[in-house]
């Protein structure tokens, strides 16, 4: 018999904990809500440091990409190559297993 009220009170703690945390965080919303507003300055024409991006491309598995089923896998490529990608990757994952 203790083992099962053990066990009520600890479902009952575990209901009502969240609960009160939710309450609380809705409160912190709120006293955030009402406070100062925050003022962000932004300046598009100024700069820290140089962005050094480079465009990638990803490559999926599918039927349209396979030499022996598609028509159309030639231009494919062909299309592919003339992007100039410098990190191109070929992704062969799980939704076309057989492929």
């Amino acid at each position: 018999m203790q083992y099962l009220s053990v066990i009520i009170l600890y479902h009952l703690i575990s209901i009502i904990t969240p609960i009160q945390l939710l309450d609380e965080t809705d409160n912190f919303q709120n006293d955030q809500v009402n406070g100062d507003p925050i003022l962000i300055q932004i300046s598009w024409t100024t700069h820290d440091y140089n962005l050094h991006t480079i465009p990638t491309l990803q490559v999926v598995t599918n039927p349209l990409l396979s030499r022996q089923f598609s028509p159309v896998h030639k231009q494919i490529f062909a299309s592919l190559k003339q992007l100039n990608a410098e990190y191109a990757r070929y992704a062969a994952w799980f939704p076309y297993p057989k492929l």
